[in-house]
């Protein structure tokens, strides 16, 4: 896998309308130009952002992409998704107590 493909599709993916709406008409067309790999393109169509970030994957370009182009676009889906909570698991956020 190559990071530094990943980081600049998901950073002109984040920066260029026009490569966003691409993106959005035909995912798998828009990626056949760079150099990826099945499971990379997967991880880009299916906003595998764990996935990605587990790849080396710059954090602010997995969350760009999560917020431009995912069909969830909420933050809470993407932290979700960057930490899946297990059945046996509480999902916990801080608070300041008074």
């Amino acid at each position: 896998m190559s990071r530094n493909v990943l980081e600049r599709v998901l950073h002109q993916l984040t920066v260029d309308r026009s490569a966003k709406q691409r993106f959005r008409e035909d995912p798998q067309a828009f990626l056949q130009r760079f150099a990826l790999t099945e499971a990379e393109r997967a991880m880009l169509t299916g906003f595998d952002v764990l996935g990605l970030q587990q790849a080396g994957v710059n954090p602010m370009l997995t969350m760009g992409f999560w917020q431009e182009l995912s069909p969830e676009r909420d933050m809470r889906a993407y932290m979700k998704k960057l930490r899946p909570v297990g059945a046996s698991e509480a999902l916990h956020s801080a608070a300041l107590k008074q």
